[in-house]
């Protein structure tokens, strides 16, 4: 135990999305090679908000792909 968080509950913290910190990471986006969950970023792409939520830096179709962390 590290304080009052145990390893699972840090990993999981790690491990979500810092947009809507429900979903684990799963996606990166190779412009600028931040990683979010697929369906933050399938849903910016499809409402035109097409930037990064932490830099700003824009993409495309072809700059998202899905990862597998284990």
């Amino acid at each position: 135990m590290v304080g009052n968080f145990s390893f699972n509950n840090i990993l999981s913290e790690q491990l979500a999305c810092p947009t809507c910190k429900t979903h684990k990471k799963d996606a990166i986006l190779t412009k600028c090679f931040h990683v979010f969950c697929l369906n933050c970023l399938k849903t910016r792409y499809e409402t035109r908000n097409r930037k990064c939520p932490k830099c700003n830096a824009t993409f495309g179709a072809n700059d998202y792909h899905r990862i597998y962390l284990t």
